[in-house]
């Protein structure tokens, strides 16, 4: 039985999980400590002062600031890539930066409001950070929420002044309308799986750790990076060796969300210099800003790829390859890069070892408070079952992670999902509710839903409607009674 091939990004538009993976893995230093560091060109205008001092208190007030540093940074950056990448067409993109209530176009000639009356609002995004694909005006747009109390300082990358929404809006175009095209995106005869299965092992962890370190060692000490692509050819084929299935998932998302987080992080490297770096600023911009490995993300196989990926095309630029033309003939950054790389065999590193087997401990522990009771409640028939259809209309979603569940292959769980449905009842709104996904199957059309276990005193029947007001369910839906594998179980209508 095969599953039908669901592209990632094109089927599950993260925004929170996006967010929380491009910058939960960043080292965390001060901004005086930061500014120091970096070269005397850009620690003016990377210093995160310049936010301290803004006296912004209103709504409109923070989304005005926001929206002019997003200009500033499209300004700058989205030129810069066009340069970079090729076919790319930012310069001919738009940003719809709206938190509710006002909306900003920016574009590389400016921001403006958004009048009140216009017909393409409301956006249709409702929670931080979510974001929409979208036309606008017959160009290229991505319109992303940003919570209207959000405070200044957590507007922006950590040591500059760049908004992240304005990182996470070029991280998105450059898959929606960049990457559609590529081969390893476009074979339809695989199929690629985010989910890490539950209870997470350690061993493919720390082989990625140090796969990671052999590269993060091979940009930032040139006069031994042969011998660190040595080490990173070994981890490289130990991994691949031992992880064969995981294996073929993480070249997926290392190749797609790694290339896509490479562009993101340049964005911001060219937002600091205005546009322009030679490669020796760019190497000393990326080894000081991540001049200490932290690699407290490495818990996933696709969060790692955020990491893994852009460093590959990091190192493939410091290298002076002419690589980026290959990948969309179907060329991967690693096998690119790796390519005629005598492996040197390695011992793993006892600090990574022990930071790994301590953080997979308390990431399996800290998974089995959802994930037990949920499997529990998935394996009582006498608990009934809410069926969401995938059909059903859906806005954009966020999660902390695809985790696949034993007993229930090819399914997999979203974790801590938030997101808003759209039906003829009205709204259902999920919030941080961990949900089991079925997927489509070719043969046969059992699946296709979303699912959850409904405890007792977590709905209120009422003439062939269910209303919701707790544990992260919130709204009335029309549902139709149903037997799921024999089981009572309510399908949410349309």
């Amino acid at each position: 039985m095969r599953v039908r091939k669901l592209a990632p990004y094109k089927h599950y538009l993260c925004g929170l999980l996006t967010a929380s993976l491009l910058f939960s893995m960043i080292p965390i230093l001060s901004s005086s400590a930061y500014a120091a560091a970096l070269p005397t060109e850009i620690s003016a205008s990377t210093s995160s002062q310049q936010l301290t001092d803004q006296k912004l208190t209103s709504a409109a007030e923070l989304l005005e600031y926001e929206a002019q540093m997003a200009f500033m940074a499209a300004l700058h950056a989205w030129p810069a890539l066009d340069k970079l990448w090729p076919g790319t067409q930012y310069q001919s993109r738009l940003m719809l930066l709206t938190n509710g209530e006002q909306t900003y176009e920016i574009t590389t000639s400016g921001y403006k409001l958004v009048e009140p009356s216009n017909p393409g609002l409301p956006l249709g995004v409702y929670f931080d950070n979510q974001f929409k694909v979208l036309d606008w005006n017959g160009k290229q747009a991505v319109a992303i929420f940003v919570d209207k109390d959000k405070p200044l300082q957590d507007r922006f990358e950590p040591h500059t002044n760049t908004p992240i929404s304005f990182t996470i809006t070029t991280h998105e175009m450059f898959h929606f309308y960049d990457q559609p095209s590529w081969p390893i995106v476009q074979d339809p005869n695989k199929s690629y799986s985010r989910s890490s299965i539950y209870p997470t092992e350690v061993k493919p962890r720390i082989q990625r750790a140090m796969l990671f370190q052999a590269l993060y060692q091979a940009y930032t000490d040139p006069e031994a990076t042969p011998m660190h692509l040595g080490h990173a050819a070994y981890w490289y084929q130990q991994y691949k060796q031992d992880n064969p299935t995981e294996y073929e998932n993480s070249l997926y998302f290392d190749t797609v969300e790694g290339i896509a987080s490479y562009i993101d992080k340049m964005s911001v490297m060219y937002s600091a210099f205005e546009g322009s770096a030679s490669a020796q600023q760019v190497r000393d911009y990326f080894t000081k800003q991540y001049q200490d490995i932290n690699m407290s993300g490495f818990i996933t196989f696709d969060q790692e790829s955020y990491q893994i990926g852009s460093w590959l095309a990091f190192l493939l630029d410091a290298l002076n390859k002419d690589w980026k033309g290959l990948v969309p003939e179907g060329h991967t950054p690693i096998e690119q890069l790796l390519e005629g790389v005598t492996p040197i065999p390695q011992q793993a590193d006892d600090k990574i070892t022990a930071e790994r087997e301590a953080t997979i401990a308390k990431f399996n522990a800290d998974l089995a408070i959802t994930l037990d009771p949920l499997k529990k409640a998935l394996d009582d028939p006498n608990i009934p079952l809410l069926l969401i259809p995938l059909d059903i209309k859906r806005g954009a979603f966020g999660t902390t992670g695809f985790i696949t569940l034993k007993g229930y292959e090819p399914g997999y769980v979203i974790m801590n999902m938030s997101t808003q449905f759209t039906t003829s009842a009205g709204k259902l709104e999920l919030k941080e509710r961990s949900m089991l996904m079925m997927p489509t199957y070719i043969e046969t059309i059992e699946g296709d839903y979303f699912i959850t276990p409904l405890q007792s005193d977590e709905y209120v029947t009422t003439d062939g409607t269910l209303t919701f007001d707790k544990n992260g369910l919130k709204g009335t839906v029309y549902v139709k009674p149903f037997k799921y594998n024999g089981r009572e179980a309510y399908m949410v209508a349309p």
